[in-house]
């Protein structure tokens, strides 16, 4: 007879990607994108290096100002097999330029440490 293998995971401790958030929006208005980019995940750091990721900060920055807050919207986690535990977050976010700013983050969770996979901004000053 066959074995059945049913897993239960436990809930996903989405404070360490909200810390982690915290951490990217400290580094950000330092300017210590290098700091950012060591961080962040194996995967992440193979799709943008650390040159073109510090120019798209720079760049950001330059449009939208230093972070001055955010509210956190909604949160999410989901575990894979294949691809561990990721924590997407999404912020209403503020900065000097833009108070009406959206932010997604996606982290992967693991050994506890959330380290940045993705990160995207929405800002009607970018699209200008």
């Amino acid at each position: 007879m066959p074995a059945l293998l049913i897993s239960c995971s436990a809930p996903v401790d989405t404070e360490l990607a909200e810390r982690a958030a915290a951490d990217f929006h400290d580094h950000y208005n330092k300017a210590s994108y290098r700091v950012i980019h060591d961080k962040a995940d194996q995967d992440f750091k193979t799709f943008i290096s650390q040159e073109k990721f510090t120019r798209v900060l720079k760049k950001l920055r330059a449009q939208l100002g230093r972070y001055k807050s955010s509210r956190l919207m909604s949160k999410s986690s989901d575990t894979s097999i294949w691809g561990g535990t990721t924590v997407t977050l999404t912020y209403d976010t503020a900065y000097e330029n833009d108070s009406q700013a959206k932010e997604n983050f996606t982290f992967k969770v693991s050994n506890s440490s959330a380290r940045l996979y993705n990160f995207n901004v929405s800002s009607k000053i970018l699209t200008q």
